[in-house]
């Protein structure tokens, strides 16, 4: 259920965007100059790109299988281990070094 809202509100900030993107470019499309005639509808271009951006994100989000991940960062620390150890033996040098 998460994944089919987070789905609809992805398709929805592309949706919003794509009519903010329509509104900019129309001016240029027709021939006028972007502030020519009064009252012209205009968009805040930090807003269209932070809407871009959230609708990447929550694209990204939603795609991610959330049931694997615990699995995976267990697997992911258990093939390092050796390498932890080494960096604790490391952190105990540095430690003894700095604090002695």
């Amino acid at each position: 259920m998460i994944r089919s809202l987070l789905s609809f509100l992805s398709i929805l900030a592309f949706g919003v965007m794509t009519a903010g993107l329509i509104i900019v470019i129309a001016p240029w499309l027709s021939g006028r100059a972007p502030g020519s005639e009064a009252g012209a509808a205009s968009l805040h271009l930090e807003s269209l790109l932070f809407g871009l951006l959230l609708g990447l994100v929550v694209a990204t989000v939603a795609r991610i299988e959330w049931a694997e991940v615990p699995r995976r960062a267990v697997t992911w620390v258990l093939v390092r281990e050796r390498q932890f150890f080494y960096y604790a033996l490391i952190g105990g040098g540095v430690a003894v070094l700095l604090f002695y």
